[in-house]
């Protein structure tokens, strides 16, 4: 339930994500106005470790981290730039511990809006094993 704050907190913190998007990075959904390029992740699941005898001390998450842009080379590098900084990544993160982060797969898409406007939609999904303090 905290991997959130974890994930925008590693995005926040990698300095080439935020010379790409600097800190337009937001849960679950951008609003219409947000400007472009963005990113939005989405825990998308979440498998505690089941005990005999109390909270479980290991939770594995999924997650996806959307990548919005309005040129397909910006989408593409916001995507490179966010996978380099959450795969195999471990450590403390805004209080909460991350064991690992593994990533899982790729996607893309193309939003049409209207005739004349659409966005690069990258799409990257990955696993992250939280331990429950």
């Amino acid at each position: 339930m905290l991997v959130g704050i974890a994930i925008y907190s590693i995005l926040r913190d990698n300095a080439p994500v935020g010379a790409l998007i600097g800190n337009r990075i937001y849960p679950n959904v951008a609003t219409r106005r947000a400007e472009f390029p963005f990113a939005v992740y989405q825990v998308t699941g979440d498998e505690p470790t089941d005990t005999k005898d109390g909270v479980s001390p290991l939770d594995e998450n999924a997650i996806s981290v959307m990548c919005f842009s309005k040129t397909y080379e910006e989408a593409s590098d916001i995507a490179d730039a966010v996978r380099t900084a959450l795969d195999r990544v471990n450590g403390t993160y805004s209080g909460v511990v991350v064991q690992g982060i593994q990533f899982l797969s790729y996607n893309e898409d193309f939003d049409v809006k209207d005739a004349d406007d659409g966005v690069y939609v990258k799409s990257l999904n990955f696993r992250v094993r939280l331990i429950n303090n």
